[in-house]
């Protein structure tokens, strides 16, 4: 019985690395998925901000066309005056000159308007645009970083479901399945030792009988309370001997 505790303590640190291993095989997907979600989102914000300046940009584009067009008629309007031969024409078209006029300086005021709002889309751009560079570089880093490792996992992974299936095949039929039992219930903890009437696992007492049978691996024992699969070390058995 002695060695079929060693095959389970064995298979039991086994189980607690593949555990590990694959937790990390569903952790590191996660990670790499969320830093380049990270980059994603810095770039359609930068994009979205890019949109709405070239928008503003169109629009300003506009205005200065309005403004030179109306300038150009206003020019050709102040030439036309020396020709005018009456009054009423010579007022109308004054009034027309200062209507253009106006229409200009409202232009001019949304103009300066649209290029401050240019301005500060621009200093937001260059901002995240500084950010999103260093950010990227660490992140693609990292990255790399996880997917070395996930594949060094993924390398580990099989051998080790192998060496399970091998520590299995050495394992009496009937104590794998109360193995697996303990296992679900304690987390990965099914061997516990007992000291001195005493189980390590849970820190209950264990009755003298069950104790004095535990030292003679005759065999599989449980703690009564956590139930562990208990076992004692040889410096325990050989104190009791000489006990």
């Amino acid at each position: 019985m002695r060695e079929q505790i060693l095959v389970l303590e064995a298979l039991q640190q086994i189980d607690l690395e593949l555990s590990e291993l694959e937790i990390h095989l569903k952790e590191y997907p996660n990670k790499i998925s969320n830093l380049e979600e990270e980059i994603k989102s810095s770039k359609e914000t930068i994009q979205n901000l890019t949109n709405q300046k070239e928008d503003l940009v169109k629009i300003r584009t506009e205005i200065e066309n309005e403004i030179s067009q109306n300038e150009e008629s206003i020019k050709k309007s102040e030439e036309k005056l020396f020709e005018i031969k009456t009054h009423k024409e010579y007022q109308a078209l004054q009034k027309e000159i200062a209507e253009t006029k106006r229409m200009n300086s409202d232009h001019e005021e949304k103009l300066l308007d649209e290029m401050e709002k240019i301005e500060k889309l621009e200093n937001e751009i260059s901002e995240k645009s500084e950010k999103l560079a260093s950010m990227e570089s660490g992140n693609q880093e990292k990255i790399a970083e996880y997917k070395l490792e996930l594949e060094e996992i993924k390398v580990a992974y099989e051998p080790k479901k192998k060496q399970k299936e091998e520590a299995i095949q050495r394992l009496d039929p009937e104590i794998f399945p109360l193995y697996e039992k303990i296992l679900k219930k304690n987390n990965g903890e099914v061997l516990a030792i007992a000291k001195n009437e005493v189980c390590t696992g849970c820190y209950m007492n264990v009755p003298a009988q069950l104790f004095n049978e535990i030292l003679t691996f005759t065999r599989i024992i449980q703690c009564p309370s956590c139930q562990k699969i208990l076992y004692c070390e040889e410096e325990e058995k050989s104190e009791a001997q000489t006990g």
